[in-house]
């Protein structure tokens, strides 16, 4: 099997990729948040400006490095390990006379559409920003507004005509942008889409069952982190942390299962199915074939365990039926 590779449609990934970036730009540059007023006994908007725990900085590069990491070392180890002797059950790929391999379309797929995500999750982040103008917690003491903030007077004036008399003119832009948290909708997104792509992609136990689950809940660990330090910094109210966490998770959701389609690109070899390569179970089917008349049925096959020999001759159970495709093996492992 070949498939050729077409330039323009690299080209076309890109250009869109670009057009998904430029409002995001645009936002940033000129665009100015809606300017809410205030109550001046409003108690939510009055905490102490702190710097952050997490930086914006650092999660970037820590929220973007991690997860195209995680996807370069999968689909390294599939193609080195998993695949080696199944060589020819994969596509080949071409972009014009040059041979390219499955490896490096595999990683501009799938860190592709990461970043295809990363964008659309931003894209919501600022349109929900600019259009809300949320104040922060820490809003008064970075505005410092020329009405109500010394004095309370009327504290059941909503106060709209005001002037911020704080020195730092981007502090005072930013403490507008609390709704909703970008911050938890970044870390939640990039926690969800490879969390689901790994399950996807490695398809098989590695080494123990227990670390896929550790690397996943070490995700959603450090997601809920930063989530719950933009709370602690006067940087969020609650409400914007909980709405970033569950916009981005439905970002992260839908882009893995219906974008990137993970899990009907898992690329299941039939020659890795029955291998005993690092020391777990393999399952040998017996010759008894089951009558076409049975539907639906119990078997004993052979179990091998090169690792205990002891544990051999165990039994697993699998339910077979015509009507469902196949064998569905219970591993007891």
């Amino acid at each position: 099997m070949s498939d050729t590779i077409r330039v323009s449609r690299v080209i076309c990934d890109f250009l869109i990729l670009s057009c998904c970036a430029i409002p995001l730009l645009i936002f940033h540059v000129w665009v100015q948040p809606y300017k809410r007023g205030f109550y001046c006994d409003d108690e939510t908007i009055r905490y102490p400006y702190r710097s952050s725990t997490v930086s914006r900085q650092m999660l970037i590069v820590i929220g973007l490095l991690v997860p195209t990491l995680l996807i370069i070392a999968t689909e390294i180890f599939r193609t080195m390990a998993w695949e080696r002797k199944c060589e020819s059950q994969f596509k080949t790929y071409h972009l014009k006379q040059y041979s390219v391999h499955r490896l490096v379309v595999r990683l501009y797929c799938f860190i592709g559409y990461f970043f295809l995500g990363v964008c659309f999750n931003q894209l919501m982040v600022d349109i929900a920003k600019y259009t809300i103008g949320r104040q922060r917690p820490h809003f008064m003491d970075v505005c410092r507004p020329n009405v109500g903030y010394e004095t309370c007077t009327n504290p059941d004036l909503y106060i709209t005509n005001f002037t911020c008399t704080g020195g730092d003119e981007k502090l005072i832009h930013e403490s507008q942008l609390s709704f909703y948290s970008g911050h938890s909708a970044f870390s939640f997104y990039g926690a969800w889409f490879t969390s689901l792509y790994l399950q996807a992609r490695l398809y098989r136990p590695l080494f123990s069952r227990l670390l896929l689950p550790v690397i996943q809940f070490s995700l959603f660990g450090g997601a809920s982190y930063v989530a719950l330090t933009r709370v602690s910094d006067y940087k969020h109210h609650w409400s914007d942390v909980l709405v970033g966490a569950i916009i981005g998770s439905a970002i992260g959701i839908f882009v893995a299962l219906f974008v990137a389609e993970v899990f009907k690109r898992r690329e299941i070899p039939a020659c890795v199915l029955g291998s005993n390569e690092f020391g777990l179970i393999r399952v040998e089917k017996r010759s008894d074939v089951v009558p076409p008349a049975v539907t639906t049925a119990t078997h004993s096959i052979t179990v091998t365990n090169e690792q205990d020999p002891s544990a051999n001759q165990r039994l697993l159970e699998y339910n077979g039926g015509l009507d469902d495709g196949g064998p569905r093996y219970i591993d007891h492992y």
